[in-house]
Formats: C-alpha cells, sequence, structure tokens
C-alpha cells in the first residue's frame, strides 16, 4: 500500500484524480478498452470533479461499474448511488458502456446479472473509500468476507453504516436509511489490478488508524487493502492518524525500504507495509532477510566435518541471524556417501531440535560429489569422492531427510547426468552446474532437461581457460540459468562482476560460499576437505602452500553486499536485491514472500545490523555478535 497525504480536501482529491488519469493513460497504451469501478459517496467528490474535467482521459475506451447500491429506493432518489455517479461522473463524459446497479429488481437475479458483467474480464481500476466502520464498498465487519467466493451479494447495513449515510448528508435522518442494498464482495475490490483509496475526514480518522496499523481482519475491512502493493491510500490533514511518535514500535518497523528508497511502515507480524510520504523523517532501512543458497559453515562451525554437534548448527544459525541472515541452504561438499548422510541425519537433527534452526533452514545444497575431478574444475573438493550423479543415493539421502536435500551441483558432462537431471526436476530438486569443465552443447542438454544454475559462476574452473568458447562464457550466455557469484573481493574481479550482473540482470544472485573459517581470527587453520587453510586479515582464505589457490569464503554474505557497495559495484538496492529477494524467488518461485526484516544503517558504505526479525520474532542481534 502507498499512501499519500494532503493538506487540504480538495488538493487530495485532485491527486488521486491526478493519478486515476496517469493510470488510465498509461494502460491504454497497452490496451485496447480499460474496465473500472467507481465508489459512490461524498468522499469521492473532488477526485470524481477531477476526472470529469480531465481533457487526456478518452473515455469513449472505458466501461464503468459502481460498487454498490441500496435496496427498494425509488430509481429517482437522489440518495441512490448511481445516481450520485450520475451526476458526478457518468452523464459528464462519453463512457463506452456504464453498468448500473438495479436496486428495483429481485436482489437475487441482479447478483447474478451483475455477476456475470463483471466477470467478463479482469476489473482494471478500482476507486473506492473506506467507511466510519472500516467497510469497502458495503462489506460491513458482520459480513466481509476475505475470501468471498461470491462476486456480488445482498447484505443487511449495520447500524454504523446506516448512520453514516446520514452524518454525509445523504438522509435526514436513520430511519430514512435502507437496511439492505446490494454490494460488490472484497475479492472482486481486491483483486483487480490497481487500487485508488481516498479517505478524507475527521471521522475516518479511526478507521485509517485501524486499516494501517490495526491487525489484517474483517472487524475492520479496510485492512484488508495492505494486502494489495497496487492500492494508493489518499488522506487529507483531517484523516491522518499519525504522528508517527504514537505508532506500535513493537509490532512496526519504520524505515526507508532499501528496495524503493522510500519510507515504508513494515507491519512485521503480518508482514504487510504502506509506503509512506516521501517527507517522512526516518534514519534507518528496512529490508528484506538475506537469503544464502550456498553456505559451508560460519564462525568455526562446519557443516562438512562429521564431529560438528546439532548445538552447533544452532550456534552457526543465530550468527548468521546476527549478519541478517534469515534463510540458508547449508551447503555439503563432496565427501564419501556414509559421511554425506552423517551430515545431512546431524542438521535434520538440529532443525527437529530447535525451532529457530528449522525456520531458517529452507533446504540442504549438495555441491558434490557429481562434480569433475580434473585439476581446477574440482577446486578444494577430495578427488577420491567425486562419482557420476546416483538416484540411488539421493532416494536414500532424501529417505532420511526432514530438510530435503533442494538443491545439487554437478558437471553435466558426468555419465547419466540428463537422466538424473530429469529425476531431479520431476521430485522438485532443482540443479546447478559447478566445478564442471562441461562443453556448450552439453551444458544445453543440461538446460533442457532441467538445469537452473550456475554455482558460483567463475569459480570452480581451472586458473586457464581457452579464450573461447569456455564454460563460462557459456553459462553466461544461457537464458534461463541464473548465476550465483561470490562478491568478496577475491573470488572475482571487478571487471568480471560488472560483466556477470550486466548480462544476466535479474538472472544473477549473491552466495557467500562461506566456510567455518568465516567470522574467525586470521591465522593458519586445519581444514576437512584440504589440509591446512590461511585467513588473511583481509578475509582472503586460501590453501597452504597451493600457490594462492582460494579454499572457500572466509566472509559472509552481508560482507559481499559491504564489497559491492564500497566497490560501487551495485547499488545498495540491487545489492540486497540479489542477496535476499533474487535468491528466495529462486529457491521457491516468483510468489515467494519473505517474512523476515533487517533494519539497519549505512555508516561509510558499510551495512550495520540494527534489528534483525525472523517470522515476527525479534532477534537479539547484540547478544549474538
Amino acid at each position: 500500500m502507498n499512501l499519500n497525504i494532503y493538506q487540504s480536501r480538495n488538493e487530495m482529491g485532485i491527486a488521486a484524480g491526478r493519478a486515476v488519469e496517469n493510470k488510465i493513460t498509461t494502460l491504454l497504451k497497452e490496451k485496447e478498452c480499460l474496465r473500472i469501478i467507481f465508489a459512490a459517496a461524498p468522499s469521492q467528490s473532488e477526485m470524481l470533479n477531477y476526472l470529469a474535467s480531465s481533457k487526456t482521459i478518452p473515455w469513449e475506451r472505458i466501461i464503468a461499474f459502481h460498487m454498490d447500491e441500496y435496496i427498494g429506493l425509488s430509481k429517482d432518489s437522489p440518495a441512490l448511488f448511481s445516481n450520485f455517479l450520475r451526476r458526478h461522473l457518468f452523464d459528464l463524459v462519453p463512457f463506452k458502456k456504464v453498468h448500473l446497479l438495479d436496486g428495483e429488481a429481485n436482489p437475487q437475479a441482479e447478483v447474478s446479472r451483475y455477476s456475470s458483467l463483471l466477470n467478463e474480464a479482469p476489473i482494471d481500476i478500482v476507486c473506492l473509500g473506506i467507511g466510519e466502520n472500516g467497510h469497502i464498498a458495503f462489506n460491513d465487519p458482520s459480513v466481509a468476507d476475505f475470501e468471498d467466493p461470491q462476486t456480488v451479494k445482498e447484505v443487511v447495513l449495520e447500524t454504523p453504516c446506516r448512520q453514516q449515510q446520514v452524518n454525509d448528508g445523504c438522509f435526514a435522518k436513520l430511519s430514512e436509511v435502507p437496511e439492505t442494498a446490494l454490494t460488490l464482495t472484497i475479492p472482486t475490490l481486491i483483486n483487480a489490478d490497481h487500487l485508488f483509496c481516498v479517505v478524507p475526514g475527521a471521522a475516518k480518522k479511526a478507521a485509517v488508524y485501524q486499516t494501517l496499523f490495526g491487525q489484517i481482519s474483517t472487524q475492520c475491512p479496510g485492512t484488508i487493502l495492505r494486502k494489495s502493493e497496487q492500492c494508493s491510500l489518499y488522506l487529507d490533514q483531517d484523516s491522518d492518524p499519525f504522528p508517527i511518535q504514537q505508532v506500535d514500535k513493537t509490532a512496526n518497523l519504520i524505515g526507508i525500504d532499501v528496495i524503493s528508497n522510500r519510507p515504508v511502515l513494515v507491519h512485521n507480524i503480518e508482514n504487510t507495509r504502506v509506503q509512506l510520504p516521501n517527507d517522512f523523517e526516518v534514519d534507518q532501512y528496512i529490508g528484506e532477510g538475506l537469503v544464502d543458497i550456498q553456505i559451508n559453515g560460519i564462525k568455526g562451525v562446519d557443516f562438512n566435518t562429521t564431529v560438528t554437534k546439532p548445538e552447533e548448527i544452532l550456534e552457526a544459525t543465530t550468527y548468521l541471524l546476527s549478519k541478517g541472515v534469515t534463510t540458508f541452504y547449508p551447503t555439503i561438499v563432496t565427501n564419501s556417501f556414509e559421511a554425506i548422510l552423517e551430515l545431512v541425519r546431524t542438521i535434520n537433527k538440529a532443525c527437529d531440535s530447535y525451532p529457530i534452526v528449522k525456520a531458517c533452514v529452507a533446504g540442504i545444497h549438495l555441491e558434490g560429489p557429481f562434480i569433475s575431478c580434473e585439476p581446477g574444475a574440482k577446486g578444494a573438493h577430495p578427488e577420491e569422492f567425486t562419482r557420476k550423479p546416483s538416484v540411488a543415493f539421493l532416494d536414500q539421502v532424501q529417505g532420511i531427510s526432514v530438510k530435503p536435500i533442494s538443491l545439487i551441483t554437478l558437471a553435466p558432462e558426468l555419465e547419466g547426468s540428463e537422466e538424473f537431471i530429469r529425476t531431479c526436476k520431476e521430485r522438485g530438486i532443482k540443479v546447478s552446474i559447478g566445478h564442471s569443465l562441461a562443453t556448450g552443447d552439453q551444458i544445453q542438454k543440461a538446460k533442457d532437461a532441467g538445469v537452473t544454475l550456475a554455482t558460483h559462476l567463475g569459480n570452480g574452473v581451472p586458473l586457464n581457460l581457452q579464450r573461447h568458447p569456455n564454460i563460462i562464457w557459456e553459462l553466461m550466455s544461457q537464458e534461463g540459468i541464473t548465476a550465483s557469484l561470490i562478491a568478496d573481493g577475491f573470488h572475482l574481479p571487478p571487471s568480471f562482476l560488472k560483466v556477470a550482473f550486466r548480462a544476466k540482470g535479474d538472472e544473477c544472485l549473491l552466495v557467500s560460499d562461506a566456510t567455518c573459517f568465516a567470522g574467525m581470527a586470521p591465522g593458519e587453520y586445519e581444514s576437512p576437505i584440504g589440509g591446512k587453510v590461511v585467513l588473511e586479515e583481509s578475509g582472503r582464505l586460501s590453501m597452504k602452500g597451493a600457490n594462492g589457490l582460494l579454499a572457500g569464503a572466509g566472509k559472509d554474505l552481508l560482507e559481499n553486499i559491504n564489497y559491492l557497495l564500497e566497490s560501487k559495484l551495485l547499488s545498495l538496492s540491487e545489492a540486497w536485491k540479489k542477496a535476499s529477494i533474487l535468491p528466495l524467488k529462486y529457491m521457491l518461485g516468483e510468489k515467494a514472500v519473505n517474512k523476515d526484516w533487517v533494519v539497519f544503517a549505512i555508516q561509510e558504505n558499510e551495512v550495520l545490523i540494527k534489528q534483525v526479525y525472523k517470522e515476527g520474532h525479534e532477534i537479539a542481534v547484540g547478544a549474538l555478535n
């Protein structure tokens, strides 16, 4: 929901009318005809007056509806909503067609007739208000249904709703107000592509406050508008429920949305947001929780050693939360089948034992053992455990998993890869190409079979490749294959990152590839997969005595964002998007909703975490560092 507040009722109406006008002209560039629903109430007068005087709207390409009507009033009654709209708009401009509700017809027959008209095609725009009791259209709290199966229905009006009609000057006294009416249902309205909600006047302030800050409930039907990102709410000074200082800070977060760069109020518990006017002064940012689909360990906890205990995975999870990572795939690298099974058991035991781990672990990433054994391609993975893809092994692993294998990295040049990829796709397991020397043809066949990702593109390949063709360019050029990138300043040079960001766009996301050494003090450490490793002050992690060969990453996902900001390779919004929104969509699909939030400040191109919320619960960040 977008919130717009104006000094006067007239300013509000003009602004809302201009917004509707602009939306109409924009949509008509793509569509031959629009279908618009209008509310009839004095609260809409200023907006309707603006629309009626518009010189740019081609009304002959618009089909009009209205959203409610009294039952039983005569056709010449000035109180009829259809007559109100005739006076203010319908008779003043040349609509292609106007469909009016008939309050004198048999109610059930009229419900059927009007529902059929509405259902002929989607509704493009709804212009609506909010009643004093929170109703939208004539959906009072007692009859409101957010999942109403009907398109139009007959309702009995609540007394507060009827009294509002008297307050608005539409009737002289309560006894004159009809007790029943026809109304479009809430889903009919809320499912429109664009909503413009105009709510002036002090009498509406309480309803507006509940709409903005109350629990989403039919007790205040207007609260459902928060579920629509395409709803714009227009208030005047009298209906404005702020000052902001009175907002319940335990249930609401206020800051600059990291993606839109506009002030927002986030309803943390219900995961809805209101876009505030630009002049709201805030000193912090709000972003969706970070998502890391490739992390091997953190802060001394290794997901790849069988001595790791469930309580240590809890420690790793809480540390990641303190760094803004609210969702992740623990990543298991190449190892013996027996060891991999044991590691999966440990992760699942941690999920069973600790609700916060279960909430944060979205699945398991197997980065091997189905990878190339060729030098350079295998990286730091032990050659003796690399092997061809095995459905039988996958069956064993999935059979013991509460948190299933969700992502598998493999080399598609291995025998049996195509069949294995198809099997994974059928089971809902995503497959990525990595640690591979596949040819363009092999990559294409893997994509056709179901591959959707390139694991840490630019890494897991020999230090020297032929100029072209090579696996990096082949993967970079593939539409439909998302590239994961490690942007820690060591795995990839800035020039490569620039090219990848430009070439892949939103088919590009960040991963940390963090090992257990990330978050540790600089020094030499024993690695379970490669002997001694060296962690430098800068965060660079390499295998000792291997000519600087990287041994995974020594930085977490947040540090990757900070590197991109410091290097000016991406804006804050783009970097955060590639580390939160895009990886979650890759995990769960386009309609994925991140229910986690990170509140932070920016100081010298560095993100400083202030608060982290996991599924509505605040994490004590200070205690975790």
